[in-house]
Protein backbone atom coordinates (compact mmCIF):
# COMPACT_ATOMS: atom_id res chain seq x y z
CA UNK A 1 0.00 0.00 0.00
CA UNK A 2 1.02 3.78 -0.88
CA UNK A 3 -0.46 6.71 -0.90
CA UNK A 4 -1.33 6.73 -4.45
CA UNK A 5 -3.40 3.49 -3.78
CA UNK A 6 -5.10 4.36 -0.77
CA UNK A 7 -6.18 7.80 -2.20
CA UNK A 8 -7.97 5.96 -5.25
CA UNK A 9 -9.72 3.56 -2.68
CA UNK A 10 -10.70 6.67 -0.30
CA UNK A 11 -12.24 8.24 -3.50
CA UNK A 12 -13.11 5.78 -5.74
CA UNK A 13 -14.62 3.03 -2.51
CA UNK A 14 -15.13 4.82 1.03
CA UNK A 15 -16.44 8.28 -0.57
CA UNK A 16 -19.44 6.67 -2.30
CA UNK A 17 -20.29 4.65 0.61
CA UNK A 18 -20.22 6.69 4.07
CA UNK A 19 -23.20 8.58 5.07
CA UNK A 20 -23.37 12.00 5.46
CA UNK A 21 -21.00 13.54 7.74
CA UNK A 22 -19.02 10.58 9.30
CA UNK A 23 -15.95 10.52 11.41
CA UNK A 24 -13.36 8.14 9.62
CA UNK A 25 -10.94 6.81 11.94
CA UNK A 26 -7.21 6.54 11.09
CA UNK A 27 -4.34 4.94 12.77
CA UNK A 28 -0.90 6.42 11.84
CA UNK A 29 0.07 4.68 8.49
CA UNK A 30 2.59 7.08 6.43
CA UNK A 31 -0.07 6.99 3.72
CA UNK A 32 -3.12 8.22 5.89
CA UNK A 33 -0.43 10.67 6.80
CA UNK A 34 0.73 12.42 3.90
CA UNK A 35 0.77 16.46 4.10
CA UNK A 36 -0.73 18.32 2.03
CA UNK A 37 1.25 21.31 2.09
CA UNK A 38 4.25 20.38 4.08
CA UNK A 39 6.85 22.88 5.83
CA UNK A 40 10.34 23.70 4.72
CA UNK A 41 13.24 21.11 5.69
CA UNK A 42 17.00 22.85 6.65
CA UNK A 43 18.02 22.24 3.51
CA UNK A 44 14.94 24.04 1.65
CA UNK A 45 16.19 27.30 -0.19
CA UNK A 46 15.85 30.54 1.83
CA UNK A 47 13.17 31.75 -1.24
CA UNK A 48 11.14 28.62 -0.16
CA UNK A 49 11.24 29.14 3.73
CA UNK A 50 10.04 32.55 3.36
CA UNK A 51 7.42 31.80 0.78
CA UNK A 52 6.11 29.59 3.12
CA UNK A 53 6.39 31.76 6.26
CA UNK A 54 4.26 34.30 4.24
CA UNK A 55 1.46 31.96 3.09
CA UNK A 56 1.06 31.38 6.93
CA UNK A 57 1.12 34.90 7.84
CA UNK A 58 3.83 34.52 10.21
CA UNK A 59 6.08 37.51 10.52
CA UNK A 60 9.85 37.51 9.64
CA UNK A 61 12.95 39.85 9.45
CA UNK A 62 13.77 40.18 5.78
CA UNK A 63 17.34 39.81 7.01
CA UNK A 64 17.22 36.65 9.26
CA UNK A 65 19.36 33.97 7.98
CA UNK A 66 18.44 30.32 6.85
CA UNK A 67 19.23 28.82 10.56
CA UNK A 68 16.89 31.72 12.04
CA UNK A 69 14.36 31.23 9.12
CA UNK A 70 14.05 27.48 9.97
CA UNK A 71 13.76 27.95 13.46
CA UNK A 72 10.75 30.52 13.69
CA UNK A 73 9.09 27.21 11.00
CA UNK A 74 9.88 25.01 13.64
CA UNK A 75 8.19 27.24 15.97
CA UNK A 76 5.17 27.21 14.18
CA UNK A 77 4.67 23.96 11.78
CA UNK A 78 2.57 21.85 14.15
CA UNK A 79 -0.36 24.15 13.76
CA UNK A 80 -0.17 24.27 10.28
CA UNK A 81 0.10 20.83 9.71
CA UNK A 82 -2.37 19.41 7.34
CA UNK A 83 -3.01 16.11 5.62
CA UNK A 84 -4.07 15.36 2.39
CA UNK A 85 -6.84 13.16 3.10
CA UNK A 86 -8.26 15.12 5.69
CA UNK A 87 -8.55 17.77 2.72
CA UNK A 88 -10.21 15.22 0.56
CA UNK A 89 -13.03 14.04 3.65
CA UNK A 90 -13.13 17.67 4.59
CA UNK A 91 -14.43 18.77 0.85
CA UNK A 92 -16.90 15.91 1.15
CA UNK A 93 -18.26 17.24 4.26
CA UNK A 94 -16.64 14.12 6.22
CA UNK A 95 -14.00 14.88 9.21
CA UNK A 96 -10.70 12.43 10.26
CA UNK A 97 -9.97 11.03 13.78
CA UNK A 98 -6.80 10.04 14.30
CA UNK A 99 -5.58 7.36 16.92
CA UNK A 100 -2.69 7.90 19.30
CA UNK A 101 0.83 6.32 18.07
CA UNK A 102 1.20 2.50 18.60
CA UNK A 103 -2.54 2.01 19.91
CA UNK A 104 -3.72 -0.87 17.94
CA UNK A 105 -6.06 -1.65 21.18
CA UNK A 106 -8.08 1.39 20.59
CA UNK A 107 -8.87 0.41 16.59
CA UNK A 108 -12.02 -1.61 16.21
CA UNK A 109 -10.91 -2.78 13.14
CA UNK A 110 -7.75 -4.60 14.41
CA UNK A 111 -10.59 -6.70 16.20
CA UNK A 112 -12.08 -7.45 12.90
CA UNK A 113 -9.24 -8.72 11.59
CA UNK A 114 -8.16 -11.17 14.60
CA UNK A 115 -11.79 -12.07 14.04
CA UNK A 116 -11.73 -12.38 10.29
CA UNK A 117 -8.00 -14.33 10.88
CA UNK A 118 -9.31 -16.62 13.72
CA UNK A 119 -11.99 -18.03 11.53
CA UNK A 120 -9.94 -18.49 8.26
CA UNK A 121 -7.34 -20.63 10.29
CA UNK A 122 -9.84 -22.64 11.69
CA UNK A 123 -11.49 -23.02 8.58
CA UNK A 124 -8.38 -23.23 6.06
CA UNK A 125 -7.57 -27.08 6.14
CA UNK A 126 -5.31 -27.34 2.87
CA UNK A 127 -3.59 -23.86 2.69
CA UNK A 128 -4.99 -23.17 -0.32
CA UNK A 129 -4.56 -19.34 -1.29
CA UNK A 130 -7.79 -19.54 -3.35
CA UNK A 131 -9.39 -21.29 0.03
CA UNK A 132 -8.33 -18.15 2.27
CA UNK A 133 -9.65 -15.55 -0.02
CA UNK A 134 -12.82 -17.11 -0.03
CA UNK A 135 -12.79 -17.61 3.65
CA UNK A 136 -12.16 -13.96 4.41
CA UNK A 137 -14.60 -12.83 2.18
CA UNK A 138 -17.48 -15.40 3.91
CA UNK A 139 -16.46 -13.83 7.10
CA UNK A 140 -16.54 -10.51 6.17
CA UNK A 141 -20.13 -10.88 4.80
CA UNK A 142 -21.51 -12.16 7.80
CA UNK A 143 -19.72 -9.47 10.17
CA UNK A 144 -22.88 -7.17 10.56
CA UNK A 145 -23.56 -3.89 12.12
CA UNK A 146 -24.16 -6.18 15.38
CA UNK A 147 -20.70 -7.61 16.14
CA UNK A 148 -19.23 -4.23 15.00
CA UNK A 149 -21.12 -2.48 17.71
CA UNK A 150 -19.64 -5.02 20.42
CA UNK A 151 -15.79 -4.41 18.57
CA UNK A 152 -16.49 -0.60 19.53
CA UNK A 153 -18.30 -0.88 22.55
CA UNK A 154 -15.57 -3.10 23.95
CA UNK A 155 -12.57 -0.11 22.12
CA UNK A 156 -15.07 2.02 24.34
CA UNK A 157 -13.97 0.26 27.89
CA UNK A 158 -11.07 -0.18 26.95
CA UNK A 159 -10.40 3.96 26.63
CA UNK A 160 -12.87 3.82 30.31
CA UNK A 161 -9.90 1.82 31.89
CA UNK A 162 -7.15 4.08 29.79
CA UNK A 163 -9.02 7.19 31.14
CA UNK A 164 -8.89 5.70 34.81
CA UNK A 165 -5.01 4.82 35.07
CA UNK A 166 -4.21 8.77 33.28
CA UNK A 167 -3.85 9.83 37.20
CA UNK A 168 -1.30 7.38 37.36
CA UNK A 169 0.66 7.63 34.61
CA UNK A 170 0.75 11.79 35.52
CA UNK A 171 1.91 10.27 39.27
CA UNK A 172 4.91 8.24 38.14
CA UNK A 173 5.80 10.56 35.25
CA UNK A 174 6.51 13.24 37.97
CA UNK A 175 8.43 10.75 40.87
CA UNK A 176 10.52 9.64 37.59
CA UNK A 177 11.26 13.82 37.03
CA UNK A 178 11.92 14.59 40.82
CA UNK A 179 14.47 11.57 40.68
CA UNK A 180 15.87 12.50 37.60
CA UNK A 181 16.00 16.07 38.89
CA UNK A 182 17.46 14.61 41.84
CA UNK A 183 20.18 12.86 40.40
CA UNK A 184 21.18 16.13 38.09
CA UNK A 185 21.53 17.77 41.77
CA UNK A 186 24.20 15.11 42.55
CA UNK A 187 25.95 15.08 39.21
CA UNK A 188 26.31 18.74 39.78
CA UNK A 189 27.28 18.42 43.45
CA UNK A 190 30.01 16.44 42.34
CA UNK A 191 31.09 18.56 39.78
CA UNK A 192 31.63 21.20 42.16
CA UNK A 193 32.83 18.79 44.86
CA UNK A 194 35.88 18.00 41.74
CA UNK A 195 36.69 21.73 41.82
CA UNK A 196 38.25 21.98 44.73
CA UNK A 197 35.33 21.82 47.78
CA UNK A 198 36.12 18.61 48.78
CA UNK A 199 38.69 19.18 51.32
CA UNK A 200 38.96 15.51 52.11
CA UNK A 201 39.26 14.39 49.36
CA UNK A 202 42.35 16.85 48.70
CA UNK A 203 43.46 15.54 52.06
CA UNK A 204 43.22 11.78 50.98
CA UNK A 205 44.98 13.04 47.80
CA UNK A 206 47.78 14.65 49.89
CA UNK A 207 48.29 11.75 52.40
CA UNK A 208 48.81 9.29 49.44
CA UNK A 209 50.70 11.72 47.73
CA UNK A 210 53.27 11.58 50.36
CA UNK A 211 52.57 7.64 51.13
CA UNK A 212 54.17 7.61 47.92
CA UNK A 213 57.17 9.32 48.32
CA UNK A 214 58.06 7.50 51.51
CA UNK A 215 57.15 3.69 50.00
CA UNK A 216 57.41 1.35 52.63
CA UNK A 217 60.06 -1.02 53.04
CA UNK A 218 60.68 -3.85 50.60
CA UNK A 219 57.69 -2.45 47.94
CA UNK A 220 58.85 -0.54 44.67
CA UNK A 221 57.98 3.46 44.03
Amino acid sequence: MNYLNYEKWLRCQLLPNLPPNSVVVVDNASYHNKQSDPAPTANAKKVYMKKWLQEKEIPYDENMLKPQLFSLIKGHKEQHKTYSIDKILSNHNHSVLRLPPYHPDLNPIEMAWAAIKGYVSSKNVNWSTDKVIELVKEKVAVMGAPEWGRLCQKIKEIEAEYVKSDHVVDLVTDEFVIFADDDCDTDEESSDDDDGHDYDSEKTITNTSSASANPRPGTSS
